[in-house]
Formats: C-alpha cells, structure tokens, sequence
C-alpha cells in the first residue's frame, strides 16, 4: 500500500512543483498539502463505485494515512495524475485538462484488468426454462 504523502509527492513530481533538492513538502506547496487528503477522498470514492464496492471506509485526514482502496500500482501511477488535475483547475486549465485524460486513461486500464464477479444467476421468470409455454 501507498500513502497519501507518496501520491502528493509523485503529484508534485509531474507538477515540477520539486525543490532544489527533490522535496515535494516544501513552503510553496503547503496550500497543496491542504488540499490534498479532501481530492484523494473524492478519488478514492470514485474508484469504489466504480469497481462496486458500497463498504464503508475511513477518509484519509493527512499525508500520512494509506491509501484506502485500490493497489500500490494504482496509487502510485494513476492517482497522482487525477490529484494534479484537481489541484491545477484553476491556476492552469491546460495542464489539469491533460493530467484529468491521463487520470482517466490509467483508471479505465486499471478497472479493465479487474476480476469480474461471479455468482449464480436466479431466474426470476420460473417454468418456461424447458420452453413448457411456448409454441413454435
């Protein structure tokens, strides 16, 4: 698992909002930080519709808290693009318009790649499964 702090910091890696010496937790990216935990939510939210899973969880508070749903390779690699469009709607439209498409792409990748669920089929329509009702 990944935590939020490594999602904000490949966030600000694709943003070039590093330092000097690599640091994505820096003065000029606190009102980031800010804002960071509420966007993950918001995403996090998203993929457990998507994938169908209506369980409840815990909101993350801070950077230091795991993400809670989905894999480290989703949290890592497709997350970071969806909080950076979030984070740059405002300030550069561009840039967010193309990070949300990456975001989007890299989600529809991961949600095509997840097992499909499988149960028994009830049929609700009772006595016509041997065609006993109809006439040919």
């Amino acid at each position: 698992m990944a935590y939020v702090g490594d999602v904000f910091d490949a966030a600000m890696g694709i943003m070039d909002e590093l330092d000097a010496e690599g640091g994505a937790q820096t003065a000029d990216t606190a009102e980031y930080m800010l804002r960071a935990p509420a966007i993950v939510n918001t995403l996090i939210s998203e993929l457990k519709i998507l994938t169908g899973d209506y369980g409840d969880w815990l909101p993350v508070e801070s950077l230091d808290d795991l993400v809670p749903a989905g894999d480290t390779s989703y949290a890592l690699g497709a997350l970071p693009y969806g909080l950076a469009a979030n984070l740059l709607v405002d300030e550069n439209p561009s840039a967010a318009s193309f990070y949300q498409q990456r975001y989007e792409e890299l989600r529809a990748y991961y949600l095509a790649r997840l097992r499909a669920h499988m149960g028994a089929i009830e049929n609700l329509y009772g006595g016509i499964e041997y065609g006993e009702f109809g006439e040919w």
